[in-house]
């Protein structure tokens, strides 16, 4: 049984005039659509915050050629970027409003009361917004590693995320890092009949063995225990020369060497974060401070697409029940503490008991 009737906004819904809105959400990767869309379903205005200039998150901008074949419904698969494209279409269509090309600032209390809510200030590096809710959705990770050896020869030909198929298919590829990605990008071009070098730091890359293998019986070249010490132009192509003496020429490079932490921005928030600098939550993904959800990568240990949506549809519940039924999250809180509580007292009787013996 659906715990609602969906209730779509008024079609003429004027949302420049809009005093505040019921939910901001910071992100439109997964995480952040999903959450919209349930929001909007449940006829509460909603705005998308995303940083960069379309939404999609890493699916978009991580691996939009590569093919998707672990999310339920698509027996065929489906790539990150017709993923982003329907997502986005869909909550276009129930009338999300996005503002793209915005990076989070801080989150500010105001003095305003909204039906017993305290209207937060959303500010942004061009803009602030009213709201009642924020859902933070923006990604643990968001920022790739960059390699300034590579970024000195200032090419167009040195990619931080998947390049399009036509700028790999049948070129010789070096694939910086041994992660997951690094393996996935290499496949790719394998499997567009180009050639890899793989340069991986490690002894041993780091990504799943079976991939590993598979690069291996595609024929890619991977160099371990090794790293680029100089690069240069020779004539059309980009020359590596590797830690160990070995030099690679080659068209492009990928690099996927992981992510800087997006720890200084929520910091900013004045949240609770964990010690590997993720934000702090409770169960129904609220923050130490009230009224703020986060959901997705900016918590999670499970990075998958399925998990941001589940995540991304129960924070924006528990903020639509916060906004319809002021006291109901306030009354469970209470509730499952108690239980909470007296599980621990039983514990604890346990272990006193256990040592009297």
């Amino acid at each position: 049984m659906a715990d609602f009737t969906v209730k779509p906004l008024e079609a003429n819904l004027d949302f420049d005039q809009l005093a505040y809105w019921d939910v901001v959400i910071i992100g439109g990767g997964p995480a952040g659509l999903a959450a919209a869309l349930t929001t909007v379903h449940r006829a509460l205005t909603t705005l998308i915050i995303e940083a960069k200039d379309r939404p999609g998150g890493q699916p978009q901008f991580l691996y939009a050629d590569k093919r998707i074949v672990d999310i339920p419904g698509f027996p065929d698969g489906i790539t990150g970027e017709e993923l982003s494209e329907r997502t986005y279409r869909q909550a276009v269509s129930a009338l999300v409003q996005f503002r793209f090309n915005e990076e989070l600032v801080a989150i500010d209390e105001t003095e305003t009361i909204e039906a017993e809510d305290r209207l937060k200030r959303v500010i942004t590096s061009t803009s602030t917004y009213l709201c009642r809710k924020v859902i933070v959705a923006c990604g643990l990770l968001h920022y790739p590693r960059r390699l300034a050896i590579l970024d000195q020869l200032n090419s167009k030909n040195i990619h931080y995320k998947f390049p399009a198929i036509r700028d790999y298919e049948g070129k010789r590829v070096a694939v910086v890092g041994g992660g997951d990605s690094a393996l996935d990008a290499a496949l790719m071009v394998l499997g567009r009949g180009g050639l890899v070098d793989l340069i991986v730091r490690e002894d041993v890359p780091i990504g799943k063995p079976d991939t590993l293998a598979r690069v291996q019986d595609a024929g890619g070249a991977i160099h371990t225990s090794t790293e680029i010490r100089t690069a240069r132009f020779a004539g059309d192509e980009i020359r590596l020369t590797l830690t160990d003496g070995q030099q690679c020429d080659c068209s492009l490079v990928i690099v996927q060497i992981g992510f800087l932490s997006a720890r200084d921005t929520f910091e900013r928030l004045g949240v609770k974060l964990n010690e590997d600098g993720s934000i702090s939550i409770d169960p129904y993904f609220e923050t130490s401070r009230r009224g703020i959800f986060a959901v997705g990568d900016v918590h999670g240990d499970i990075k998958l697409i399925a998990v941001a949506w589940a995540e991304g549809i129960q924070a924006a519940i528990h903020a639509f029940k916060e906004i319809t039924s002021p006291y109901w999250l306030n009354e469970k809180r209470l509730r499952d503490n108690k239980i909470a509580l007296i599980g621990e007292k039983i514990a604890q009787a346990a272990r006193s008991r256990k040592k009297g013996l």
